[in-house]
């Protein structure tokens, strides 16, 4: 686990240290996450620290986040030990931080080292893919994992044009998925994308990212993953991207987090993820309902109610890099699972 500095615009929950193996739904993973017990699954912990946001104002557009939103962080700062989830040391019974503070926010551990999820973190077991997922990859073999779709200007092709396994950078097992930076020999364009199954009209996704080159959460308009249409590059999608930071934009229709993006009171303020660690990612995408929901490191961050205007009829997840804007880079993914109920991070 990585110690890092914080940005004052940089809203997060250092999400989960080290893991055990985890347990794969798709013929590429052979991984398992243990029990929480004494030394298995422990993260490693460093001292807490936590962002600050504003506390009040609204994003342009009318977005509204639920509890445990950006302000709700910084009464986090300098970290306290939580009362559950996040034990001290690996004896802790749980799958919590060793050696560090760690303070919560809804059982989240802010900047320190808790590293379950709900039901792992009192002692009981998870497992990577829940059992009714339609797409889950820790990205453990060189193949394309199972039930994803490459297409490179609309036509399927060789998917490592774009991608590529990496064994030097992971959340968990011994490897993760890298999308290529647009620099790179060979690279097809600015479209890197890959698609997979899900459940119509509404699911969830959990996954964890990375950036090494550049914070998450710029200010030009560039996409991360999508809930779509189809497996098509120019599919409608209701998109998990960066506009003015962390964002969910269709068709030019953005919410953010309260506070941030392009403010009500004018100027903008980017909700950004800090560059070099892993954060988890946990969207609730519901076309049919008109509702998406976005939360980082087990805290809500995003609640955007009667959004879009007009939903896609959803029937894929996609995640890579559209790059749109830019600049170039490279971003990691691993632990991608995709089901009909919330999945939650590891």
């Amino acid at each position: 686990m990585r110690h890092f500095a914080l940005n004052s615009r940089s809203i997060f929950v250092l999400a989960v240290g080290a893991v055990s193996c985890l347990v794969a739904c798709s013929s590429d993973d052979q991984r398992s996450f243990g029990n929480g017990g004494a030394g298995a699954g422990a993260a490693k912990g460093g001292a807490s620290s936590a962002g600050s946001g504003p506390a009040g104002g609204s994003s342009a557009g009318g977005s509204t986040s639920s509890a445990g939103a950006a302000s709700a962080v910084s009464a986090g700062t300098g970290g306290s030990p939580s009362a559950a989830g996040a034990g001290a040391g690996a004896g802790a019974g749980a799958a919590a931080g060793a050696g560090g503070m760690a303070s919560s926010t809804a059982g989240a551990g802010v900047g320190g080292s808790s590293g379950s999820s709900a039901g792992a973190a009192a002692g009981g077991a998870t497992s990577a893919c829940p059992a009714d997922a339609t797409f889950c990859s820790g990205f453990e073999v060189s193949t394309l994992p199972s039930g994803a779709v490459y297409k490179a200007n609309a036509a399927p092709g060789e998917w490592t044009r774009d991608f590529e396994v990496d064994s030097t950078l992971f959340h968990g097992g011994k490897s993760s998925l890298r999308v290529k930076s647009g620099t790179e020999s060979g690279v097809s364009g600015a479209y890197r994308m890959l698609a997979v199954p899900a459940p119509s009209g509404a699911f969830w996704v959990r996954f964890y990212m990375q950036q090494t080159e550049l914070d998450i959460g710029g200010a030009d308009h560039n996409v991360f993953a999508s809930a779509a249409a189809s497996d098509e590059p120019n599919a409608a999608s209701i998109e998990f991207a960066e506009d003015v930071g962390i964002a969910f934009n269709t068709s030019d229709a953005v919410r953010w987090p309260t506070g941030f993006g392009r403010l009500s009171s004018g100027g903008t303020m980017p909700f950004s993820l800090p560059k070099g660690m892993w954060h988890c990612i946990e969207i609730s995408f519901n076309a049919q309902g008109r509702e998406q929901q976005l939360f980082i490191n087990n805290m809500a961050q995003i609640d955007a109610k009667d959004y879009p205007a007009t939903s896609p009829a959803i029937k894929n997840f996609k995640f890579g890099f559209n790059q749109l804007h830019g600049p170039a880079r490279k971003v990691w993914y691993d632990d991608v699972a995709v089901g009909p109920t919330r999945i939650k991070c590891l």
